[in-house]
């Protein structure tokens, strides 16, 4: 585990879920420290020590608590509907399984959107590169802009015949 790995963790979830509100204190601490361990899981999510699946016995020297009152706890959480259990007997966070299976395929459109960025520039190559950054549309813009105010300028010049004489306005 990386030093910048963090979990994404919502108060209101938490507080929010029905069925580990149902449970005890302790519990939900478990249950805490189980979601800590399934987060550094692989696969992520799972209930896992290596390629191992983690029992009662190595839970609770994990988490420094009894293997009998960890037993007892796993089976409140169950009990609840709190964790689920795959085919091969692994505990399992739904909701942390799904947000895995939601961010690999993130990372997938992103990675197939950012390869067709790169295809562009390769197909368009870099003499178009100065139009397309940010700091060049304001310039162009600006350089737009002040021609544009020129050539306004220069249709309200008035020109000495178009000016009426003096005489002619003062009547």
């Amino acid at each position: 585990m990386t030093a910048e790995r963090w979990m994404r963790f919502y108060p209101s979830d938490w507080l929010g879920d029905p069925a580990l509100r149902t449970c005890s204190y302790a519990a939900r601490g478990l249950w805490v420290d189980m979601l800590c361990l399934m987060d550094a899981a692989k696969p992520r999510g799972h209930l896992k020590l290596g390629r191992q699946k983690v029992d009662a016995q190595t839970l609770a020297t994990l988490t420094n608590g009894t293997p009998r009152l960890v037993e007892k706890l796993l089976a409140e959480l169950q009990k609840a509907g709190v964790f689920s259990v795959n085919s091969r007997g692994t505990i399992y966070s739904r909701k942390m399984v799904r947000e895995e299976k939601w961010s690999k395929k993130g990372k997938k459109m992103s990675a197939a959107r950012w390869s067709k960025t790169a295809e562009n520039k390769a197909e368009f190559g870099t003499r178009n590169a100065r139009s397309m950054t940010p700091e060049s549309r304001v310039h162009n813009k600006q350089e737009s802009c002040s021609s544009r105010l020129g050539a306004a300028r220069a249709k309200r010049t008035i020109s000495p015949t178009t000016i009426p004489p003096i005489s002619a306005t003062i009547q």
